[in-house]
């Protein structure tokens, strides 16, 4: 049985009988984008700008009060948010009767503050690029659930994500195709976001009172920025955990454990963070968020293919309701070299299932590394 004819792979088109040129597998442009983008993001292209950091009011403060404010010119620092400023909001106080209340000295109306619209000046990629409540619910910039997933806050957050989507993420996309693939890690990553989200929303409209005793809530700052491929990650260590769970790995480059069991390790410890309410607690959210989805999609690949079909990549003719290899009730016949390799991707990765990546030879290795780069797009 050939690769193209797999459970994972059930509608994919046949591979091209003639020659191919050898393509960079899409996790490892993926790779090449993520340290492009830390690298550009060093250099003066990625001059700090002034964007909007959401608008703050009192509490109690009545929807018709708001629209009568008047913002000042005045900029001032927010207490406890490093490097946020706000212009205040003001609308005149007034007397139990309705008139307003006037200076004894000046005799002017006297201004009370309502609320705060807030500014901060960031670097122009995560200006643009990060992910917060606030920026992609209230002011409904949606491309942010794709663009906070190339962003990095410094060389160790992105050395630890590409190391995990360097060791792990060919195996999942010789899984999963080059395009399945490609919607699988990015679905990850929002649905990572879309965890974060809920979690803030709910955590920081419920009153202090009573989200103080729910776990797994983020009461912080709905504008507070998620940056990181995390989510992604996390999404491709569940699938190479289902793909090759006896795999030995060293955690640490130290110490020796099997990929699944390394891989629930982790996950455990983001949810025991997010549960306490830790340092990073958002971040883990995420984490957790990518890693459910990982773990839905890598077992339902179906919904994969229903997403391309959707944005109109899907595959070329149907195979739904005919035996694999077939189309339209037409046995489909392959080169006998394409056949060749199917049966060898065929057996390595039965071998990887059953014994672990450690099992394999350089040959192996190698053989695979080089079919994956000769999927075809399905």
């Amino acid at each position: 049985m050939g690769i193209a004819d797999r459970d994972y792979a059930r509608n994919a088109p046949d591979r091209a009988s003639g020659p191919r040129m050898s393509t960079l597998s899409f996790n490892t442009l993926l790779i090449i984008l993520n340290i492009s983008v830390f690298i550009l993001g060093r250099t003066p292209v990625n001059a700090p700008v002034e964007i909007r950091w959401g608008t703050a009011w009192n509490s109690g403060v009545p929807r018709e009060v708001r629209q009568k404010g008047v913002t000042l010119d005045a900029l001032l620092p927010v207490p406890g948010m490093r490097d946020v400023f706000y212009r205040p909001i003001v609308t005149p106080i007034t007397g139990p009767e309705g008139q307003p209340v006037r200076d004894l000295t000046t005799g002017q109306p006297v201004a009370g503050q309502i609320g705060q619209e807030r500014w901060t000046r960031r670097p122009l990629f995560d200006a643009y690029g990060h992910f917060s409540t606030g920026k992609a619910l209230v002011d409904g910039q949606v491309w942010r659930f794709l663009t906070f997933q190339f962003l990095h806050a410094d060389v160790v957050h992105l050395m630890f994500n590409m190391l995990g989507l360097w060791f792990f993420g060919g195996l999942v996309e010789q899984f999963l195709g080059r395009k399945r693939y490609l919607v699988f890690y990015l679905a990850c990553g929002v649905f990572g976001a879309v965890t974060y989200l809920l979690l803030n929303l709910v955590g920081y409209t419920m009153p202090g009172k009573y989200a103080s005793y729910l776990p797994f809530l983020l009461v912080n700052d709905p504008y507070t920025p998620l940056i990181g491929a995390s989510a992604g990650v996390f999404g491709v260590l569940m699938a190479a955990a289902y793909i090759a769970p006896k795999a030995i790995v060293d955690v640490m480059f130290v110490l020796p454990m099997r990929l699944k069991t390394a891989v629930y390790i982790f996950l455990g410890l983001a949810v025991l963070n997010l549960f306490r309410g830790g340092s990073n607690a958002g971040g883990d959210a995420a984490h957790v968020g990518g890693a459910i989805a990982g773990y839905y999609c890598i077992r339902n690949t179906h919904v994969l293919r229903n997403i391309l079909g959707a944005v109109g990549l899907g595959e070329r003719g149907s195979r739904r309701g005919n035996a694999p290899g077939n189309v339209g009730g037409s046995r489909i016949m392959k080169p006998s070299g394409a056949q060749k390799m199917d049966a060898e991707v065929d057996r390595i990765l039965e071998k990887v299932k059953k014994e672990g990546l450690s099992s394999l030879t350089a040959g192996e290795r190698s053989f695979l590394k080089q079919a994956s780069k000769e999927a075809p797009d399905f």
